[in-house]
């Protein structure tokens, strides 16, 4: 099995640190990706940080990509600790499904960043439609979708040139799933 047990410990040590700096660096620095992805899909009010773009992008991406190959590869280090002389097919097969679990695991990181941008301009969409009832003023939907867009656009730009960006997501995201709560809890239950 093993020659020398503390390479297994130094294997795990650093697969496990790579899978939690991929979380971070998913949750942190990367989440845009989902917020372009979802703009491309038609999503017109998702707001793409300002520093988006060019060799900044490029850079993210690039560094996304290696980190799932660092951990694809130390996964299969691993696997080639514990199974010894096993074929190279099943190492690669080992390889291709670790590949596809961190693709969706990645996947899942990223629109977490992106649900809270939804739950923000929900949020802010309910409370603006509240508003305007209670002032009496009537507006067309499509121009109602727009104002509700571009207010939510120049809250996150302010945020995000202040570098609050990802708090004040969190912090709408927060207040959004807070008030579904309360509404849901005073709706009475049918029998």
């Amino acid at each position: 099995m093993l020659a020398k047990p503390h390479y297994q410990y130094i294997a795990w040590a650093l697969f496990l640190g790579l899978l939690l700096l991929q979380w971070a660096w998913c949750r942190f620095v990367a989440y845009p990706i989902s917020f372009e992805r979802n703009l491309k899909k038609g999503k017109s009010w998702v707001y793409i940080p300002i520093k988006w773009k060019g060799n900044y992008k490029f850079r993210i991406l690039l560094f996304s990509r290696l980190l799932m190959l660092g951990v694809i590869a130390t996964g299969m280090l691993l696997a080639s600790l514990y199974t010894g002389k096993a074929p190279a097919w099943t190492l690669f097969a080992y390889g291709l499904a670790l590949g596809i679990a961190i693709l969706k695991l990645n996947s899942l990181w990223l629109a977490l960043g992106y649900r809270q941008q939804e739950d923000a301009y929900y949020f802010l969409h309910d409370e603006l439609r509240v508003k305007l009832e209670n002032e009496g003023k009537d507006i067309a939907d499509a121009a109602f979708r727009s104002l509700a867009a571009y207010q939510h656009q120049n809250i996150l730009r302010k945020a995000d040139e202040q570098g609050e960006l990802i708090r004040i997501l969190r912090k709408q995201s927060h207040e959004s799933r807070q008030k579904k709560r309360q509404v849901r809890a005073r709706q009475p239950v049918e029998t």
